[in-house]
């Protein structure tokens, strides 16, 4: 991103003569240090000018590109600001003045203080579109990223979501697709991913919020085909990005899937590696249970139980297993701990239900 600054040309066209202090070996000598890159060295020469010639606006617009090359962002902005007034008042027409605000706001935008760099980014804009000359895309990029960061989204949504097929694009489309996401608007959310990843289908965010964006709409919908596609999306960035936030999502899709023997391994994984955490032993006992591997669902919704002991959600399933296998007396004795909890009719159903069963020869 932003590989355009490297193309950033010498102010030839903005000479604007040296005072007889300035001599102009010395110009020539900078000059030639910044197009060899050697900042160091050119950020001095200029800075020697600007002792000279305090008003020779393309020296402060050197040093302030010598301090982006540098990358001491947090310099650039006092001698672009200090070009940028001279130029208005020698210069007015400058195609420099538009650069210099580029090079402001994209320096504010990489150290991420997105404030700062809302304006100099939309002078920027609103200079070149004035001149009618093209505008760099990376500037676009960075004024709608950064409305996004300020949650200004009705402002980054027409900077982000354009629809060319470059992988920035790409990346620019997950984050009109993470407003959509934030607004619950599933449909957007959904379509603008799938654009996204066709610049780039490794593109682990946009894989990660497509499969919850397909797995909300899902619930809303109650669309079994839904859950599939979001655990293909999941087994898409299973292959790479590995992580339990993976095994979460290929967990659940799975679950509502009802494929339940596919969703036991990423809960497993999660269970083994979180022995704390009460939910993710609840969704793995819920995986095996509707698996049908009853003995090894008991064994991990009694370790739920221990950790969160009124979970209803774990006392059901694991009354549901007993009470599949058979063994009506444990089951009812965890219904009643479940309604002890709740008060809820239909477990009193469930309760009355095992009970005759139990009461059977």
């Amino acid at each position: 991103m932003f590989a355009s600054l490297k193309k950033i040309p010498p102010l030839i066209a903005l000479c604007i003569s040296l005072a007889p202090t300035a001599a102009a070996s010395d110009w020539d000598r900078a000059v030639k240090f910044y197009n060899e890159g050697n900042y160091r060295a050119a950020l001095a020469e200029f800075q020697d000018v600007t002792r000279d010639r305090p008003d020779a606006a393309s020296a402060w617009y050197y040093i302030g590109l010598c301090e982006f090359k540098l990358k001491r962002y947090e310099r650039v902005e006092t001698p672009l600001l200090r070009a940028i007034d001279l130029l208005e008042i020698q210069s007015p027409a400058s195609a420099e003045i538009a650069g210099a605000h580029y090079t402001v706001g994209i320096s504010h935008y990489l150290r991420s203080d997105y404030a700062r760099a809302v304006e100099p980014l939309k002078r920027y804009i609103d200079l070149m579109t004035k001149s009618r000359r093209d505008i760099d895309p990376s500037a676009r990029t960075a004024l709608g990223r950064s409305y996004y960061a300020l949650e200004r989204f009705d402002e980054a949504l027409p900077l982000l979501a354009s629809m060319d097929k470059s992988k920035e694009s790409g990346a620019n489309l997950y984050y009109a697709a993470a407003i959509y996401f934030k607004r619950e608007d599933d449909d957007r959310a959904i379509s603008t991913l799938k654009e996204a990843l066709k610049a780039n289908s490794e593109d682990a965010p946009a894989l990660d919020l497509l499969s919850e964006s397909l797995m909300r709409k899902a619930r809303k919908t109650n669309a079994a085909a839904l859950w599939t596609e979001a655990a293909q999306a999941g087994e898409q960035l299973k292959k790479v990005r590995d992580d339990l936030r993976t095994a979460s999502i290929l967990g659940r899709a799975y679950l509502g899937a009802k494929q339940f023997d596919r969703a036991v391994a990423p809960f497993e994984r999660m269970a083994k590696a979180e022995p704390e955490n009460g939910q993710s032993w609840l969704l793995y006992g819920i995986a095996l249970s509707r698996s049908g591997q009853s003995r090894r669902a008991m064994e991990a919704l009694e370790i739920t139980i221990q950790l969160v002991p009124n979970s209803v959600p774990a006392l059901l399933e694991l009354a549901y297993v007993y009470e599949s296998d058979k063994q009506y007396q444990q089951a009812l004795k965890i219904y009643e701990k479940a309604y002890a909890v709740t008060n809820d009719p239909a477990i009193k159903e469930s309760i009355e239900r095992v009970r005759t069963l139990a009461s059977q020869p």
